[in-house]
């Protein structure tokens, strides 16, 4: 799930609220954050609907997971990677998760990460082969464009 500013102007794209109501009780989300300032409006909305199937709040800004961990302690944070100089703060930053795209995770990386307490989701993988491959790693999740060759790979 992705917010953007630009996202609520669209009526017919489903916001947050339609998202939590819709399955807050039965999935994992992954509440990615694109723009500052809508923290405060986040924090009150999972509060509203609280995820009870888990859910983490990832961004690429290292600002808006600082200002989520303000607002609140107990909120999950993700920090997203794209490049090798944001995959190299995810130690200094205050998340439970690392999510960098999947070209740049690899078995140490995996294993550094769970040596700090924290998990790893990589995005976005299609292919089942690699798909196999990242859960032999042991990431913790995996994000795909593929979610049935997801479910047929039988990897949780």
């Amino acid at each position: 799930m992705e917010i953007s500013r630009t996202a609520s102007a669209d009526l017919s794209l489903p916001t947050l609220e339609d998202v939590l109501r819709q399955f807050a009780g039965r999935a994992f989300l992954d509440i990615e954050l694109k723009d500052a300032g809508l923290e405060a409006l986040t924090i009150a909305k999972l509060r509203k609907n609280f995820p009870q199937g888990g859910f983490v709040v990832s961004s690429f800004l290292p600002e808006v997971l600082t200002a989520i961990r303000q607002l609140d302690s107990g909120t999950p944070l993700g920090l997203l990677c794209e490049s090798a100089d944001q995959l190299r703060t995810w130690q200094q930053m205050p998340v439970e998760w690392v999510i960098p795209h999947f070209e740049m995770a690899n078995q140490e990386l995996i294993d550094q990460v769970h040596a700090a307490g924290k998990k790893i989701m990589v995005w976005t993988l299609n292919r089942a082969d690699r798909m196999q491959e990242f859960a032999a790693w042991g990431v913790d999740a995996i994000i795909s464009d593929e979610t049935e060759r997801l479910v047929q790979s039988r990897i949780t």
